[in-house]
Formats: structure tokens, sequence, C-alpha cells
């Protein structure tokens, strides 16, 4: 079975265990308690003391058994008590000491970071005309081997292809940093903003500043803010207002409610592949007592360039997003949900693929939001949204690669809560190929898409993942789709697709 990990949801963590075994204790203690204190009482039954006036001796020694038992009893208890206290104790110890382990290693980053900055301030006088000096010649000797087609010559006699050793070490870099994610998600939250901090001469106090306010860089989300700002004055990754309007859905509608997430999925994926901008489907499901319940799918990235355009799925979007701030997007769904006439109790699931995850979290953390639509559950897959404070009220499945880097652009783990499951999945293309979604694909197609370095944050590599994971019965998938049971049954009434374009003023 593929390999898997799972952390939040309805499980006992070690600490909850110690707290649980800690009240078990406590519980067997105060019976133990009460027989004893009921013992205590039949000692002076008046039956019992007068058959002990014609038998003294006989009463004596009874009365010495009864003061044993009774300081023995006395004993375990307070061996018992002694025992509670100490699995309390080490509860709190452990959730201490998870804590202060992440704090420390978070400082040690801010100011290996800070200290890193410092010294590209001080040095900056000297690297400059040395990073010219260096890089200027190696550029300029490209472009003129490239020009002048001397980089033919250079692969016929030498063997170095100069435009495949480029785009190897390309190759190379993008799997190192996918490869090792977690390292590249701390480096984005904790060395990054510390570098900065460093750079501009701050105190490096600032860095354990906690609080969404991007004054100077402290974590992720406001380092992404100082980088959208930068972006704002050369006119890239600007905001916008959005004209949403009904139209007809890139595929055809299901006939029926999702069977299970594998299919979920595929519908999530169907809203945004092969096209220059994403749509927003709604699926209403009706029981057979005519309650209706919605399936929101958002769209994920189709747009790479931070150039200005039309296009709602787009960097902007996604930079907009980490930054905490409002998106088009989460405009379109707004928008989408009050034409379909959503009723304010009615149950409404959001699923969303990387952007789409992105923007399903943001709203699921949005009280203005939540105070109109009744979001009961979460869907997201490949998606950093740890740093979103999603309702308690609202049941979360979060599945994640590994290997995959964009997860961990936020720097965190998603928080290990009742309410919210993440799945973390080992990517590994040689399992996936056999995923029972691939069976029909030839081992060139499965080649294809599973030899790039940024695979693992594929579309295909998470639809195997999951197609693996259902196929091993894995807990996790079987938890939110038996306790979200009306979104996958009953009949599926209407789908409504819905499309969106900037408007730039």
């Amino acid at each position: 079975m593929i390999d898997t990990r799972t952390t939040g949801g309805p499980q006992l963590k070690i600490d909850d265990r110690a707290d649980t075994s800690g009240d078990e204790l406590q519980r067997i203690c105060g019976h133990i308690g009460d027989l004893s204190v009921e013992g205590t009482r039949a000692d002076f039954d008046l039956a019992t003391l007068l058959t002990q006036v014609p038998s003294p001796l006989t009463a004596i020694n009874l009365d010495a058994a009864r003061t044993v038992y009774h300081y023995q009893s006395a004993l375990v208890l307070i061996e018992l008590e002694a025992t509670v206290l100490a699995v309390r104790a080490a509860a709190l110890a452990y959730r201490q000491a998870e804590k202060g382990i992440s704090d420390t290693f978070g400082g040690l980053l801010d100011y290996f970071g800070y200290v890193t900055g410092r010294v590209i301030a001080i040095s900056l006088p000297a690297l400059i005309p040395i990073g010219i000096a260096v890089g200027a010649p190696i550029y300029l000797g490209l472009k003129l081997l490239d020009v002048t087609g001397l980089d033919d010559v250079v692969a016929k006699h030498f063997g170095i292809d100069l435009v495949q050793t480029k785009a190897a070490a390309k190759e190379a870099f993008v799997a190192l940093v996918f490869e090792n994610s977690d390292v590249s998600g701390a480096v984005i939250e904790h060395v990054l903003p510390g570098i900065v901090v460093g750079f501009m001469g701050l105190p490096p106090t600032v860095l354990a500043t906690d609080g969404d306010h991007a004054l100077w860089p402290h974590d992720s989300s406001s380092m992404t803010a100082w980088v959208l700002g930068g972006a704002n004055m050369f006119g890239l990754l600007l905001p916008s207002d959005v004209e949403v309007w009904k139209a007809k859905g890139i595929t055809a509608p299901d006939d029926e409610p999702p069977r299970d997430i594998e299919d979920l999925y595929r519908r999530e994926a169907d809203r945004h592949r092969g096209v220059d901008s994403g749509q927003v489907r709604i699926e209403e499901i009706t029981d057979a007592d005519g309650t209706s319940r919605y399936i929101v799918y958002i769209p994920a990235t189709s747009d790479w360039s931070p150039e200005p355009g039309e296009n709602t799925t787009d960097l902007t979007t996604n930079v907009q997003a980490m930054a905490g701030n409002d998106t088009v997007m989460a405009e379109m769904v707004r928008q989408a949900i009050a034409d379909a006439n959503i009723g304010a109790d009615s149950e409404v699931m959001l699923v969303g693929y990387s952007q789409g995850g992105i923007v399903a979290g943001s709203l699921a953390a949005d009280p203005a939001f939540l105070n109109d639509v009744n979001v009961t559950a979460l869907f997201t897959v490949g998606a950093p949204i740890s740093d979103f404070p999603v309702d308690e009220g609202i049941d979360v499945l979060s599945i994640e690669h590994e290997q995959d880097l964009v997860p961990d652009l936020d720097g965190n783990e998603n928080p290990a809560d009742d309410h919210w499951s993440t799945i973390t999945v080992d990517y590994d293309p040689e399992q996936l190929r056999q995923a029972p979604n691939l069976n029909g694909k030839t081992d060139a197609e499965l080649d294809e898409l599973f030899s790039s370095a940024g695979a693992a944050h594929s579309s295909a590599a998470y639809s195997a993942s999951i197609g693996l994971m259902l196929a091993g019965g894995h807990a996790g998938l079987n938890r939110f789709t038996a306790k979200n049971s009306g979104f996958f049954s009953g009949d599926l009434k209407e789908t409504r697709d819905y499309q969106g374009k900037r408007r730039r003023t």
C-alpha cells in the first residue's frame, strides 16, 4: 500500500492518550476511595461490634488486619494519585517540549537568516563589483556563442551542449527544492524574512512579532506581502474587479453525485485542465426528502504570467491569496453562490486543488463569508492553507505529497486539530504508475507524467495517489466520505458553471 501519514482529525495523539490514561486512573482512584470509605463504615456496624465481645483475641486480630488493610489501601491510593500527577505532568511536558522544539528551531533559522542579511548588507560594496566582474563576461560570452552559432561548434568538438546543460541545471535545482520541500518551506517561513530584516538593519526581535501585519517581513505571509508590494510598483500582480457570468461548462455535467474522493477530485481537476482560465462549478445534491447540499469546485492556476490580464486563475490570484488579501477568484465564488440561490442553512462543501485550495481555505476562514454560507466541509489537494484559521465547525481533509513544494510555501504544517485531517503521501513515481486510474496509459505516457522535477505537484500524480489510497481502503478517506455522506449520495439535481474575467480600471 502507498506510504502515507495522517495528522489531525478524530484520532488520539500521544499527549491526548496520556490525558485519557490520567482520567481513567483518576476514575479508578475515586472508585477505590469509595470502597475504602464503605469498608470503614462497615467496621462500625453494630452487629459486627457485638460479635467481638465474646471473642476479644479474635477481635484484636481482626482489628489488626483491618488496620493493615486500610494502611495498604491508603498507600495504593497515594501511589495511584502520584501516578496520575506524573501522567498529567508528562502530557504537559510533551506539549511544551513539542512547542519548545518548534519555537527553538524556528528561532535558530530566523537568526541564521538575520546574520546572512547583515553579512550581505555589509559586504554589498565589495559584492557588486565582484558580481559584475565575474557575471558580465559569462553572460556576454554565452550570448556571443548563441548569436554566432559557436555553441554548435562547442557541442560538436567538446561534446558539451550548452542548452541541454542549462536545462539540466535548472531541472536539478527544481528537483532539489521539491524533494526537500520541508526545508524549502522553512527557508521561506524563517530564513528569507530574516535575510530581509538583517539587510534592512532592523533589530532581530522584530522577527518574533505575531500578527498579520506586513510592516516588515516576519513570516511567509508578510514576506509574500512585501514581494507583492514590490511587484505592484512595476505594474505587476495588481488587484482588480471581476465580471462573472453563467457559462457553458468546460466538461459536460455528471449525472450522479461523486462516488468517492477520487471522483470528487476528478471533477475538481476538470475545472482548469487545458483552458486559459478556470471555471467555478456548483453541483446541487438532493436527498430523498428534498434537502439540498452543494459542492463548490474552485479551479487551480492556469496562467503563470505576472502581467495584468483578464485571467482570474493567474499568478496574481496566487500571490494575493497567499498574502492574505481578497482575490477575484474568491469574489467569483461569492457571486456564483449568490446566483445559485444557495440557502443560508444549506450545507456546502468547498473543493480546491493548488490555487483552488488556497481560495477555498481563505473563504473557510472568512467570518463574513461564513455568515452567509453554511460551509460544513472543505477538501483541498496540494494547497498551502496552514495560515488560514479555518472555522472549527468545518470538517477539513487535506492531501499533500511529501515532496511537493507548493503545500509548504506557507512554511508551516496544517494544524493537527480534531476537525482538520491532513494525509501526507510519500511521492513514489514507480508506485504511482500502478494506480488503477492509469491502467490505460503507455510506458511513454507514464514517463512523461512523472519525469519532471515538479511532477509531485501535478494533478495526475495526486489523482494516482488518491486512487491507490482508495484502493487500499485508507481510513482517512473513508472517514471523510462517511462523515459527509450527504454529498456522496442522493440525486444530482443541477450543475451550474461560472466564468469570470478581470476588469482593469
